[in-house]
């Protein structure tokens, strides 16, 4: 078994993208189910505040964000590469695109009022109205349905079109962090009634969602929060000598900083800043419960400030 620990719930579309790949790998792991909507007293023992799905937890470090989680997860088991060298820019460029801007659109039918009543018929009204009340940040920028409707179409015949003439993946032979990211919001709609009747059109992105589902997520074990927490508490501390620091922004090694994600999910997180690289940061922090735990971050999608 990996030292991974997962910290995830179920319904949640990122969670969906690290699961099928910890599958990919082969990976066995541990697994945490976190409340969907805070507080999640646990998690931000580990975090300090940071409150998107899915976290990634090795010993004392946890990692935040899918597209730093997804390299960690490839860098241990590198065979079956998500980032092939003739295929990186691309790969890349496209996972990017589809974790914001396709997202952003999935979320908004998914959460629109004919998906939203479907997502939560079978969910009791005063958990339905906390999950409201817990989005208000995310939803605040919802694309409208007149531009779902003008928009997802062009994406997913361009998608159609791209496994018709090259698949079976969407860069050709090679599974990619590509197809990963576009899986995840297309699961999304697909686990809705109204958002799955969007992909009907389309039967060989139908067949190709159909093979990464059947990836599956691995072989894992649940435990608890708790668990997790004594993990990083009694896990051996780790140097990052290795690597060079990049000073950037004026910030240097063991400046108190924040970290902050730019689009929704706005907390910052406070510690001292000890890894520093050109699309990687890490901060340090004590904790009462879990004691030294080291945060890190990708920079894409972050802002890092000194503390005032």
């Amino acid at each position: 078994m990996s030292n991974f620990i997962l910290h995830h719930y179920q319904p949640s579309p990122f969670a969906e993208k690290i699961r099928t790949i910890l599958g990919f790998k082969g990976l066995s792991y541990r697994a945490v189910t976190i409340p969907i909507i805070m507080p999640k007293p646990d998690l931000t023992a580990l975090t300090g505040g940071y409150r998107k799905t899915p976290v990634l937890q090795q010993g004392a470090h946890v990692y935040c964000d899918t597209r730093l989680i997804s390299r960690v997860i490839d860098k241990y088991a590198p065979e079956k590469t998500l980032y092939p060298k003739d295929l990186v820019a691309s790969a890349n460029i496209i996972a990017q695109w589809a974790d914001q801007h396709l997202f952003a659109l999935v979320v908004s039918l998914v959460f629109s009022p004919e998906g939203f009543a479907d997502l939560t018929k079978d969910i009791p009204p005063p958990v339905v109205a906390a999950l409201v009340k817990d989005r208000e940040d995310l939803w605040r920028g919802a694309h409208t349905p007149k531009i779902i409707q003008s928009q997802l179409p062009i994406f997913l015949q361009h998608f159609e079109q791209q496994l018709l003439n090259c698949g079976p993946y969407l860069l050709g032979q090679q599974l990619t962090i590509a197809d990963f990211s576009v899986y995840h919001c297309l699961w999304f709609i697909n686990n809705n009634a109204v958002g799955r009747s969007h992909l009907v059109p389309y039967p060989a992105l139908l067949r190709w969602l159909d093979s990464m589902t059947a990836i599956g997520h691995g072989t894992f074990e649940n435990i608890t929060g708790q668990d997790a927490i004594d993990e990083a508490r009694l896990a051996e501390w780790t140097s990052n000598e290795e690597y060079e620091f990049l000073e950037l922004d004026g910030l240097k090694y063991g400046d108190l900083v924040t970290v902050q994600p730019i689009d929704y999910g706005l907390v910052p997180v406070i510690g001292e800043l000890v890894l520093s690289l050109t699309d990687e940061v890490a901060i340090k922090r004590n904790d009462e419960r879990a004691g030294e735990v080291y945060v890190h971050f990708p920079r894409i999608g972050y802002q890092i400030k000194l503390t005032s």
